[in-house]
């Protein structure tokens, strides 16, 4: 090839270049994402006005300096070190992964940045490029998020602790004062009774039977009330028998429903801490009860497994499944309530479709220790 030839080459090589160049600078211009190029020694080659709009810097006060200048003093010298290691990595359009680093802008403001790094082969030399984006008001809302959701789990054990105290007192005042109240009356009736002569007119036997009755309900309905509100044999004998209790009580009341609760021998005797015993048995309560009220199912499952640092719970039946939106309207309310009962003790509850048609409710706890 002539000289002639060869400078013409070079002229085009060149003017193409040149047209490359504009039309990444252009682009640059436009990227609403911070792009920063960097030279194998950590310096600085260019700086797109996303970042000078980010970090509150011009792209010439950057120019030639170091890159960790913009990030806090405590990150500088391992991100200085990672930059480096990484630029010293061969070949083309090599990257790292998404990651979160904080950033600082001139005016000292810490903000949060995420992006990436590519390592890039230019003319001018090799590059890595630094991609990034602002995403302060985004983690901010996270914190707030994560600190309200703290709060409203801190919330819910107090309220659990102080339902699990009221509850108890409320049951004694039934038990000891309404319940021995309505024992002395049934004693009294019966006394009237046994007084009673054979000529008492035949309206009066008839109210007396009527109270009689009145008493025995009362008394049943005192008696189903305490069931109700203090789980029996949950604090005396564990979660595993106040279940097999709760259950059979079911059952005597839905003779048309199979229901069954299968728990290992090595867990039978098991028992956790006192507040993860009683969310697990009001979660599986509240799923019964919604299987009982809502599914038509023909049987429910009950299965406990874990360990001494673990627990598993699950409810499965075999009913219509869950509705469209589950959770998101009022009527799910006691879905909701379970799984406020299970965050409040380090817990969660899930629910999905079962092993068949229908539901299935699971209480997983882990101790965090």
């Amino acid at each position: 090839m002539s000289t002639l030839a060869k400078a013409s080459a070079l002229r085009q090589r060149r003017a193409r270049q040149g047209h490359e160049h504009d039309m990444l600078d252009a682009v640059l211009k436009l990227v609403p994402d911070a792009v920063i190029s960097v030279d194998l020694a950590g310096k600085i080659k260019s700086f797109n006005p996303a970042a000078e709009r980010i970090f509150g810097r011009s792209s010439a006060s950057v120019q030639g300096e170091p890159v960790d200048m913009l990030m806090p003093e405590r990150f500088r010298v391992g991100h200085q070190t990672a930059m480096q290691r990484f630029a010293r990595q061969g070949g083309e359009a090599r990257m790292m992964g998404l990651r979160r680093i904080k950033g600082l802008r001139a005016d000292g403001q810490e903000i949060e940045l995420e992006g990436m790094i590519s390592h890039v082969s230019l003319p001018q030399g090799e590059r890595s490029l630094v991609t990034l984006h602002d995403v302060t008001s985004r983690a901010q809302a996270e914190m707030q998020l994560q600190h309200s959701r703290a709060q409203l789990a801190e919330l819910t054990r107090k309220l659990m602790t102080q339902e699990r105290v009221l509850v108890k007192r409320l049951a004694q005042v039934l038990h000891d004062q309404l319940g021995q109240t309505l024992a002395a009356i049934r004693m009294c009736h019966e006394t009237i009774l046994a007084l009673q002569s054979a000529r008492t007119p035949p309206d009066s036997q008839r109210l007396h039977e009527r109270m009689g009755t009145l008493i025995g309900q009362a008394i049943a309905q005192v008696r189903q009330v305490l069931q109700d509100l203090r789980p029996p044999l949950l604090e005396e004998q564990g979660l595993s028998v106040a279940l097999d209790n709760e259950l059979r009580n079911r059952a005597q009341g839905a003779p048309q429903l199979d229901i069954s609760i299968t728990v290992p021998h090595k867990l039978e005797l098991m028992r956790w801490p006192a507040e993860v015993e009683y969310a697990a048995f009001m979660v599986v309560r509240e799923a019964v009860e919604n299987v009982l009220r809502h599914s038509g199912a023909s049987a429910i499952a009950v299965d406990l497994s874990g360990n001494a640092l673990a627990l598993h719970v699950t409810v499965n039946d075999n009913g219509v499944g869950l509705p469209d939106r589950v959770g998101l309207g009022v009527g799910h309310l006691g879905i909701l309530g379970m799984q406020e009962r299970a965050q409040a003790v380090g817990a969660s509850v899930t629910l999905g479709r079962g092993p068949e048609p229908g539901t299935r409710v699971a209480f997983h706890w882990q101790c965090a220790s």
